[in-house]
Formats: C-alpha cells, sequence, structure tokens
C-alpha cells in the first residue's frame, strides 16, 4: 500500500470514527425546555448530548426492552465469572 493510499484510507477510518460519540459514562442528567440534557466526558472537556423529550417518549418502549435484554446478557456473564472463580478457591 502506498503513502497516498495509507493516507487516504486513515481519512476514511477518522470520518466514520468522527460519526460515532461512544459514551461510557454520564456526569450529568438534566431536563428542561422539553430536552433531556446528558453531560459526559472529562471535566475539563466535558460534552453535551441534548435529546428531545417527545423523541425519547416515543423511542422508551425500544430502549427499555433493549437494555433489558442486555443486562441480562451481562449478569449471565458476571454470574458465570463468579462460578469459575468459586471452583478455584
Amino acid at each position: 500500500m502506498t503513502l497516498k493510499q495509507q493516507i487516504a484510507d486513515l481519512k476514511e477510518q477518522l470520518a466514520a470514527a468522527k460519526q460515532h460519540t461512544y459514551i461510557h459514562e454520564t456526569n450529568t442528567l438534566q431536563v428542561w425546555d422539553g430536552e433531556v440534557h446528558i453531560g459526559f466526558g472529562d471535566a475539563q472537556k466535558e460534552r453535551w448530548l441534548v435529546w428531545n423529550v417527545e423523541s425519547i417518549y416515543k423511542d422508551l418502549p425500544f430502549l427499555i426492552d433493549q437494555v433489558v435484554k442486555e443486562q441480562k446478557k451481562q449478569q449471565i456473564i458476571y454470574l458465570d465469572s463468579i462460578k469459575e472463580t468459586i471452583k478455584d478457591i
């Protein structure tokens, strides 16, 4: 791969990465004027996600369903890990 091709590839990867924001945990949750404001990131570089309440309300059934399913998967993984650890004790 030439240097120009590598640069073009890296530019494409960067553009794709800029389209996504991963929020590991939130710092602030506030609601006003029909919007939910979610603060996340470092204290020095805090960022905000602002979401219209009506839109969230319409999406709540799907969000709750998916969060509950994923949480159940995580609990199974943690429980299996605990069981394996106890076997070794």
